[in-house]
């Protein structure tokens, strides 16, 4: 069996006398999605938090690829950290309003990659036609975007770094039915596409259940159960 992905051991959360998670454990495959529910103020955005290091817990173990990332000096941590990556319930924090769409897409590129100008353009159009944007959308700036584009985006700037791993707290949210479905088959293509796991992160059990293959149930700060979806990911 492939080693997970992710896999947290005894995680522990405290602010001040508030304990938010306690003995918290699970793991995730490559290529699989792992949905993650609560109810709102359950802990779940705290999880999320703690894989990407926005928020240090207080207790237990994070293991990416085996390795635990709470161990890690933030020197290490910043050169796994591009493999690692988080879609925020609000998608329009992660972009610079003041920059069109295309250069908002290609900035993680820039910081990352080493690529010249034209391989830079070309790797920013291939990325654009793999979430399904067009050329009119790419031109606009974020306020002049539909939540649905902002999100692609927000995709494709994640993709452009060959992540292994995203947490999505809450992905779609905020965004119609029609539009919340074309988000979530796109996330489902790329995952077929580039093997990349997801921790699935809503409080919408209907959603969850079209998309993951297993669903971890967070309740008074513990996990109390997982339920096998059965979608051809072996655990």
């Amino acid at each position: 069996m492939p080693l997970p992905v992710l896999t947290i051991n005894g995680l522990a959360m405290s602010f001040g006398a508030s304990e938010v998670l306690k003995n918290v454990s699970f793991s995730v495959a490559p290529g699989e999605t792992m949905g993650l529910f609560g109810k709102s103020g359950s802990g779940k955005t705290t999880i999320g938090r703690c894989i990407v290091w926005l928020e240090k817990p207080t207790g237990g173990e994070i293991l990416v690829h085996g390795m635990d990332i709470l161990s890690m000096r933030k020197k290490e941590f910043r050169k796994l950290r591009p493999k690692i990556q988080m879609i925020f319930q609000h998608p329009e924090t992660s972009l610079d309003p003041r920059m069109k769409a295309f250069e908002n897409l290609i900035e993680p590129l820039k910081l990352h990659s080493g690529l010249k100008k034209d391989a830079l353009l070309k790797r920013g159009e291939e990325l654009a036609k793999l979430t399904g944007l067009r050329p009119e959308h790419l031109a606009r700036y974020p306020g002049q975007l539909s939540g649905g584009e902002i999100q692609r985006i927000v995709l494709a700037r994640i993709m452009a770094l060959s992540p292994d791993f995203i947490v999505a707290d809450e992905p779609t949210s905020m965004l119609d039915v029609s539009v919340q479905a074309q988000i979530l088959h796109l996330m489902q293509k790329l995952q077929r596409e580039t093997g990349v796991s997801y921790l699935l992160i809503s409080h919408d059990l209907e959603v969850l259940r079209k998309i993951c293959h297993r669903i971890a149930y967070l309740e008074n700060g513990t996990i109390t159960s997982i339920e096998n979806i059965n979608r051809g990911i072996r655990i």
